[in-house]
């Protein structure tokens, strides 16, 4: 399969799981061969985070045949595979895209395997995410980390660590803290195909998928909005130390709840990338299994 056909089918699923497609074709960088799709105007709720991530095909359809961006790095591989209600995602975590150093050293290949459940089961109270380490996988393979850095702090306390991608290298390998585009930079999306009202960045190990922050503000996707985290900074003193003492949860002071997730019109759960903490995960709102997450660079939840 190659990449756009690729592409081609993951937009099918995301219809499959509720995201409908604005008006007209998908959008398409004509470089890259990824194709989006928009999603419709949603309202939160608190109910619904029962709904299925669908069929394994679904879910695999949603990942891409990765192709080399980088000829001095080693071929990016990803594999997924099926057994009963779990898809195990297993790659190296070397980026299908331009990887731009900001950081000492490149990117090597990494030993990674994550499990997805297909029926997510909704947790009695919300689990954390790991202060380091991989805590999600992106639809090209690479670990997503939390917004925390290895000296506790904030990823964006450090002035140019992250490129435009919002990703970077690190002791522990390759790998995404936010969601990130440039115009003429290639990234997980081009800034176009992000415009086009939402796209999938990945998948959380609980089973819920992982979408783009910015969607149609309206039916027919005339603009797009960029939906807000309801996570506060409300100590600036320990932003660069400890970014999660810095930052309180305010219920209902933005688009998405604690764990930067919301219900949809469709009733299908969904996690949101946001240009503010958490900027990805706040927590998990299901369950998520001992084996789901590898341990490269990983420790222990706050």
């Amino acid at each position: 399969m190659t990449r756009t056909q690729a592409m081609s089918a993951a937009t099918a699923v995301l219809a499959l799981v509720g995201l409908t497609a604005c008006s007209g074709p998908p959008a398409q960088d004509p470089t890259s061969g990824r194709s989006s799709t928009s999603a419709p105007a949603t309202t939160d709720g608190s109910a619904g985070t029962d709904a299925s991530a669908g069929t394994c095909e679904d879910v695999t359809a949603t990942f891409r045949d990765v192709v080399s961006a980088n000829p001095d790095l080693a071929d990016p591989v990803l594999q997924t595979s099926c057994d009963g209600e779990v898809v195990t995602v297993s790659g190296n975590g070397i980026p299908d895209y331009a990887y731009i150093a900001t950081s000492p050293g490149v990117p090597t290949a990494q030993d990674l395997a994550f499990e997805i459940p297909l029926a997510p089961v909704p947790a009695d109270e919300p689990s954390d995410v790991a202060l380091l380490g991989p805590i999600a996988v992106a639809v090209d393979g690479v670990p997503i980390y939390g917004p925390t850095e290895g000296s506790g702090g904030d990823v964006l306390s450090l002035a140019g660590a992250l490129s435009a991608c919002g990703s970077h290298n690190g002791p522990t390998g390759f790998h995404l803290h936010l969601f990130g585009w440039e115009s003429g930079t290639d990234c997980l999306y081009s800034a176009d195909e992000v415009a086009t009202g939402s796209v999938q960045v990945g998948w959380s190990p609980d089973g819920y998928p992982i979408m783009s922050g910015l969607v149609c503000a309206d039916e027919a996707c005339t603009s797009t909005e960029q939906l807000t985290s309801s996570w506060q900074l409300t100590d600036a003193s320990l932003f660069a130390t400890d970014t999660w003492a810095a930052h309180s949860y305010v219920e209902g002071s933005g688009d998405l709840d604690r764990c930067n997730g919301r219900v949809d019109d469709d009733g299908q759960y969904r996690y949101y990338t946001t240009t503010s903490f958490p900027y990805v995960l706040g927590c998990y709102t299901g369950t998520v299994a001992d084996s789901a997450i590898p341990a490269a660079g990983g420790g222990p939840g706050r």
